[in-house]
């Protein structure tokens, strides 16, 4: 997806049979609290099955220009590099500068275990709970020069077990995936099974959903986001975990309104399960026929209703 720190930059994915999104800051309190023995490596990640209160509602890229547009606060969800500043969100992500074989063996002392550390130093030393990702959307082509899936899997369980080591006891451990490799056929590589960590390194299960309609990987067909959101949830739930709906955006057009009041009532629905969802409120250069940002006066009422309802909650 995308690294949306300083200097937000995006990395588009290849274009898939279906809409998905190529893309990727947060808020507070579903209600359930991790435990602190629950972020032991020899035990499973908890369960966070039971039914919560609020979703935190927030936005990628520009957060504060969409909060003021909107008239209601927002959570950040903010994407940085392993070797670079670790950004504020209340989602943050890391994404490796080298190999995942590379971050899997990391040993102590070297450069890229001392950045992991500095990370987990650097985020344990904040107000939590945070939603931590490690490399968003690692199937996606842009992300193959990192590795393999079980490279990225073995890379994953290191930065946990590392954080852990350094007593990091604020974050939820998300693993976020584009929406499409919990669609796909289970023998495609992106299948996304081949590359889930595991649930004692997974707190919450993260995705992607868009509705390309006629940009991007589109077909000309507009998509609900129920119909693209299904299978993560589905998957979420499987597995006892919540769903955070990391990126989440349709293509501009006059029927976008209505599309976000019928996503608001879509994460109502699922309250139990959704724990976080963060517009995707930025447009990437590299991909100039998609305009995911909220520019209109409709838009921006519908999102201020989903901002503003009291099943949701920005910190």
């Amino acid at each position: 997806m995308f690294n949306l720190s300083l200097g937000r930059a995006r990395t588009l994915h290849a274009v898939l049979p279906q809409p998905r999104r190529t893309r990727r800051n947060t808020a507070a309190v579903l209600g359930v609290a991790l435990a602190s023995g629950a972020m032991l490596v020899a035990s499973p990640a908890p369960s966070t099955s039971a039914a919560t209160s609020r979703i935190i509602v927030g936005a990628d890229g520009d957060s504060t220009g969409l909060a003021k547009k909107i008239g209601a606060p927002l959570a950040y969800h903010a994407y940085g590099k392993l070797d670079g500043s670790v950004p504020n969100g209340k989602m943050v992500n890391m994404k490796s500068n080298v190999s995942w074989s590379q971050v899997a063996n990391a040993s102590s002392g070297s450069a890229v275990y001392n950045n992991i550390v500095r990370w987990a130093k650097a985020i344990k030393g904040r107000s939590g709970p945070i939603l931590f990702a490690f490399h968003h959307e690692p199937e996606a082509k842009g992300n193959t020069k990192f590795g393999t899936a079980s490279n990225f899997i073995a890379a994953y369980r290191r930065v946990v077990t590392i954080f852990r080591a350094q007593g990091v006891s604020n974050v939820e451990y998300t693993w976020q995936m584009t929406s499409w490799a919990f669609a796909t056929k289970s023998s495609d590589a992106r299948y996304a099974s081949k590359w889930y960590p595991g649930d004692a390194y997974v707190n919450n299960v993260g995705t992607d959903p868009y509705n390309w309609y006629n940009c991007g990987s589109g077909n000309g067909s507009w998509q609900s986001l129920k119909s693209v959101m299904d299978p993560s949830l589905a998957f979420a739930k499987a597995h006892g975990k919540k769903l955070v709906v990391a990126e989440f955006g349709s293509q501009s057009d006059s029927r976008r309104p209505a599309w976000l009041r019928d996503a608001k009532n879509y994460f109502m629905a699922n309250a139990a399960t959704v724990r976080a969802v963060f517009y995707f409120q930025y447009d990437d250069p590299g991909n100039t026929s998609c305009h995911w940002k909220l520019s209109t006066s409709g838009d921006f009422q519908a999102m201020k209703e989903l901002a503003s309802n009291t099943s949701f909650i920005a910190s």
